[in-house]
């Protein structure tokens, strides 16, 4: 519908509306009140090289964000192969222990065997 038919259709509707002499003559007022003024648009004060430069430093600042994510995520992976390898480390360790342990009571039981043996070949 073009403006001027909508327009005019606004204006039937506010004739058919109960009461609406007092809304026809607001109206009027208001729109000639409106033709007076018309409004100044002022030109953008920032040219299209630097709307270029703001779009651009707008996506940067999503691409750092997503950049800056990652490496978290790299982080994130590194401490948790990190506190992997600590606890390999540590059972290793547990392990180690356990078996040089095994070995000194081996020994020992190797010596004190020995030790009576010999008592039982002196006697």
């Amino acid at each position: 519908m073009s403006p001027e038919a909508k327009e005019l259709f606004d204006y039937l509707l506010a004739f058919a509306g109960p009461g609406a002499a007092g809304g026809i003559i607001l109206a009027m007022f208001g729109w000639l009140k409106a033709r007076a003024e018309k409004p100044h648009l002022a030109p953008p004060s920032v040219g299209g090289e630097g709307l270029a430069q703001i779009g651009g430093m707008v996506m940067g600042e999503r691409t750092a964000r997503e950049l800056i994510d990652g490496l978290h995520a790299v982080a994130a992976s590194y401490d948790r192969c990190t506190l992997v390898r600590e606890a390999e480390m540590a059972m290793r360790k547990r392990h180690r222990e356990e078996i040089h342990e095994e070995r000194r009571q081996t020994v020992d039981a190797i010596r004190s065997l020995a030790d009576r043996i010999r008592d039982v070949r002196l006697n």
